[in-house]
């Protein structure tokens, strides 16, 4: 599975390694402990809310990710560009926690919990690295 996911990402223009490898963690601890949190809270609202911490954490991750390959090796007007992206990306974060926590009253404790998970990816990541998993 993992090669399968590492292709993918190859070809969405993750090409160096690392963080291709730090994303797969990502994608993979985020959907695994999203099905387990919504298993093992018979679906209620703390497994959905976890789920969408998770998910909204993973696609900030991906932009911010993308963001930095294409930061370093673009320049001028094209780093302007992404920027601006970057801050309208974080701003549609922002609306979409306070409608997930303000208006469908997901519980906080389980949006952050999820996230959390990119945290949890880049110790794993960091760890593996350091040749301690």
């Amino acid at each position: 599975m993992f090669e399968w996911l590492d292709r993918r990402l190859y070809r969405r223009g993750f090409t160096h390694e690392d963080t291709r490898v730090l994303l797969r963690m990502q994608i993979v601890l985020a959907l695994s402990t999203s099905v387990l949190a919504l298993v093992a809270s018979l679906g209620n609202p703390w497994g959905w809310g976890y789920a969408a911490g998770a998910g909204l954490a993973t696609f900030n991750f991906w932009w911010l990710v993308r963001f930095g390959q294409n930061a370093l090796s673009n320049t001028g007007a094209l780093v302007g560009r992404a920027v601006m992206r970057f801050y309208l990306r974080l701003g549609g974060s922002a609306v979409l926690l306070y409608v997930l926590i303000a208006q469908v009253n997901a519980p906080v404790w389980a949006v952050l919990a999820g996230l959390s998970t990119v945290m949890a990816a880049i110790l794993l990541w960091g760890a593996r690295k350091a040749g301690r998993v």
